[in-house]
């Protein structure tokens, strides 16, 4: 207590002497003061706990695991030993041999220091330099095989079964399966880096030591403490950083820190991707979205497009029914063929709708993959994802264009209930409605003409670039009676052959009966 303290503490007495000499205190029922004593030393407990417990607080022990890697700043310097603060009141010292430089100089106060921890006790941290920056002295690796210390060896060269890695001046072996966490694929990227390794066996001979090292079982068990972390967190939906890690023809496993995911080559983009390395890099950092978490999270699916915008929110605005566009047919099957008209959007061309010379059973007959074609949108379903195409026939793929008002003779290709559909050619059909048919009311077409009959047509109409085209067989019948009645005329009444019947005859009978 200083001199100050006292001489206050004196003078407060003094005070309260004279005091009480000049006023005489009333005196104070027995019970009020038991009360307040009571109270008092309530508060003083109270008080003493709460100081008690700062008190352990403030000097707790961060404790670390043997083998961690630790910074302190130094704060002080003795004869044999330097003293770390490790932080959170936790101190650490290792030997002062350790940081001596070669001309004997020592780091100053207040420097920071990283070294490895070889054990903790009541004392403190005991730490040391060598361990943390690859053994200098080889009798410390007796040590790190049986307390499992890491060391830190340079990858010098390969070798037939693995690599040739130095540690302090020993070279020592790293089988090539135990120098990443998976399958190695580039060996030489290793060579010339410096790792941090497990001595799994270390035997000293006559003429060299046998010094066997994994980097594999540090990866694991950090990998299994990052795991564990992410499991207890993960949910679908999250989305969440991790590292592309390998690429395979069907995706991408992806690392999520110490689990991995699969990020398929479906879910890379909403455009198709035949090779995810066109997109990926290993090593490479993204972002993707969780989509599954299967058993208890051993299987993790992932996806990328689904961080993109959805193509088709403006698919009705960007298609409409009847526009024609450019695609590139991505897949065919015996039923037709699908063509990407944009990023993400496919349609199906059916068979019925390509549009080819003649009939096919498979779009393979008259497509292509990769090809880029000009479709003709016939329908767009948003809810089902669906959009039904049909080919548009190159300029001069079908020939020329029947031209309207002429006669020509094609086959009947089927009959249907408001007509009968002729072809005209390769890729060329036309309609003859049931009041173009030129027969009489209740005529049975399905009986009288069968698929192929030879049937003369009269051209009508043609529409959308011969996309539609209406025919009359009553017109070509009445056609022909005027052309073969005007050949009669033409000849002086002598007989002329009708393609359809004995035409000719009639019409000289009648004419010769006027």
């Amino acid at each position: 207590m200083d001199e100050n303290h006292q001489d206050r503490m004196v003078d407060s007495t003094d005070s309260s002497s004279n005091d009480n000499q000049q006023k005489v205190s009333p005196p104070i029922d027995a019970s009020i003061s038991n009360r307040v004593r009571e109270n008092r030393g309530s508060l003083e407990q109270q008080e003493r706990e709460e100081f008690l417990a700062a008190m352990q607080k403030d000097f707790d022990v961060n404790r670390s695991d043997r083998g961690e890697m630790v910074e302190g700043t130094i704060v002080s310097i003795g004869k044999e030993f330097i003293f770390l603060d490790l932080g959170g009141k936790s101190e650490g010292y290792l030997s002062i041999e350790e940081v001596k430089a070669e001309d004997g100089s020592l780091p100053a106060v207040g420097e920071t220091i990283e070294a490895c921890v070889i054990s903790t006790g009541p004392d403190g941290v005991v730490l040391s330099k060598r361990l943390a920056k690859g053994i200098r002295s080889r009798e410390m690796l007796e040590e790190a095989v049986r307390s499992r210390i890491p060391v830190q060896g340079r990858v010098e060269s390969r070798n037939k079964g693995g690599f040739d890695v130095m540690v302090a001046g020993v070279r020592g072996f790293c089988p090539i399966g135990q120098i990443e966490l998976r399958f190695c694929e580039n060996p030489d990227e290793h060579v010339g880096k410096t790792y941090t390794f497990i001595v799994t066996k270390y035997e000293q001979g006559a003429k060299r030591s046998d010094l066997v090292l994994s980097r594999k079982q540090l990866l694991q068990a950090e990998a299994e403490k990052q795991a564990e972390e992410l499991r207890k967190t993960i949910r679908e939906g999250d989305i969440i950083e991790g590292r592309v890690s390998k690429i395979m023809e069907f995706g991408a496993f992806v690392d999520l820190g110490g689990l991995e995911g699969l990020l398929h080559v479906s879910e890379l983009s909403h455009t198709h991707v035949d090779d995810p390395r066109s997109i990926l890099k290993e090593g490479e950092q993204l972002h993707v979205q969780v989509i599954s978490i299967e058993k208890g999270g051993e299987r993790i699916s992932l996806s990328l497009k689904r961080l993109e915008a959805d193509p088709w929110d403006d698919v009705l605005m960007s298609y409409p029914v009847g526009s024609r566009i450019w695609g590139k047919v991505v897949r065919m099957e015996p039923f037709g063929a699908f063509v990407e008209i944009g990023p993400g959007v496919d349609g199906l061309v059916h068979i019925s709708n390509l549009n080819a010379p003649e009939r096919v059973n498979h779009p393979r007959k008259v497509l292509e993959l990769g090809r880029q074609i000009q479709v003709e949108v016939l329908s767009v379903d948003v809810g089902q994802r669906r959009i039904g195409l049909a080919r548009v026939p190159e300029d001069g793929e079908f020939g020329e264009l029947p031209v309207t008002g002429s006669i020509i003779e094609g086959k009947v290709d089927k009959v249907v209930n408001f007509g009968v559909f002729v072809s005209l050619g390769p890729g060329r059909k036309g309609l003859v409605p049931n009041v173009e048919m030129g027969t009489p009311r209740g005529a049975d077409h399905q009986k009288d003409f069968p698929p192929a009959t030879p049937i003369k047509v009269m051209v009508i109409e043609v529409a959308e670039d011969g996309k539609k085209i209406r025919l009359s067989r009553k017109a070509a019948l009445e056609a022909e009676e005027r052309s073969q009645y005007e050949a009669y005329i033409d000849t002086g009444g002598k007989n002329v052959e009708s393609g359809f019947g004995t035409l000719g005859d009639l019409l000289a009978k009648k004419i010769g009966k006027k």
